[in-house]
C-alpha cells in the first residue's frame, strides 16, 4: 500500500466509515427485538386460546403493533363489538399521534408518502430509540427504519410461533411473560436517564397498577397512563406559571 493511499484512509472523515443509519437501527433495536420475542410469543399464544385463528393473529400484530392493545383485544375481543374496538383503539392508541408529529419535526426532509409507507413501524420502542439518537445520526429516518422493521418483523415471527408452539403456557412460562412487558418498557424509561420524568412516571405505574387492578380489572391498563399523563400535564402546566 502507498504512502498517499495511507494518507487517504486515515484522513477520511468517521462518518464516512460509520455503519449506514438503517443497519444501526437495526443493531440498536436488537436489545428491543430480544423482548419481542417473549411478549409476542405470550400474544401468539393467548390470541390462539381467545379462538382466533393464526392469520388473524399474525395480522394483528401486523397491523396493531401495541402489547397493551393486544393483550386486550385476545382477551375481550370476541365479545367486543367493532364501536367499542375501534373506540379502545383510538383511546389506548392516541399517543401515536403526539409521537408522529414529534418524529415529524424530524423528518422535514422525508417526502410524506414515505412517512406514511413507515407509520405502521411506530410503536413506543421505535419512537425512544430514534430521538434518543436525534442529535447524533444524519440520516435518522433510515435509522427509524432500520429500529422498526427489525422490531415488527421479530413481532410477527414471535406471534406465529407463540400461536402454533405455546397454545397451553405452563406456570412458570407464564411468570416469565408477566414480568417482560414491565421489564421492557422501564428499560426504555432508563434510556431516557439523567431525565427524571420517565422515571418517575415508570416507578408511578408499578405502584398504581396493582391497585386499580383491584378496581378497575382489565381498564386499568387505559386508567393509569392517563392518569399519570394528566398529572405531569398539570404539573408542567403549574411550573410554567409560576416561572419567573
Amino acid at each position: 500500500m502507498s504512502d498517499n493511499t495511507e494518507t487517504s484512509l486515515i484522513n477520511t472523515p468517521m462518518t464516512c466509515r460509520k455503519r449506514p443509519a438503517f443497519i444501526e437501527g437495526c443493531i440498536d433495536a436488537s436489545p428491543v427485538s430480544l423482548t419481542f420475542v417473549f411478549l409476542f410469543f405470550s400474544i401468539g399464544a393467548a390470541s390462539s386460546e381467545a379462538g382466533f385463528s393464526a392469520l388473524q393473529a399474525m395480522v394483528m400484530t401486523l397491523t396493531v403493533h401495541a402489547a397493551p392493545l393486544q393483550v386486550f383485544l385476545t382477551q375481550h375481543g370476541v365479545s367486543l363489538t367493532v364501536m367499542s374496538i375501534l373506540l379502545t383503539t383510538l383511546v389506548v392508541n392516541f399517543r401515536f399521534v403526539i409521537m408522529s408529529s414529534v418524529l415529524a419535526e424530524h423528518f422535514k426532509g422525508v417526502p410524506l408518502w414515505k412517512s406514511l409507507l413507515c407509520a405502521q413501524l411506530l410503536s413506543i420502542s421505535t419512537f425512544t430509540l430514534s430521538t434518543g439518537k436525534k442529535d447524533k445520526i444524519d440520516n435518522l429516518h433510515g435509522y427509524y427504519l432500520g429500529c422498526g422493521v427489525s422490531t415488527l418483523s421479530v413481532a410477527v415471527i414471535a406471534t406465529v410461533a407463540g400461536f402454533w408452539i405455546s397454545t397451553e403456557q405452563g406456570p412458570y412460562l407464564k411468570a416469565v411473560i408477566g414480568i417482560i412487558l414491565p421489564v421492557h418498557f422501564t428499560a426504555l424509561a432508563a434510556l431516557s436517564w439523567p431525565k427524571l420524568k420517565p422515571l418517575l412516571v415508570t416507578m408511578a405505574g408499578f405502584a398504581l397498577t396493582p391497585v386499580a387492578g383491584r378496581f378497575l380489572q382489565e381498564y386499568q391498563i387505559f386508567v393509569v397512563p392517563f392518569v399519570l399523563a394528566g398529572l405531569m400535564l398539570a404539573f408542567d402546566v403549574l411550573k410554567a406559571r409560576h416561572a419567573p
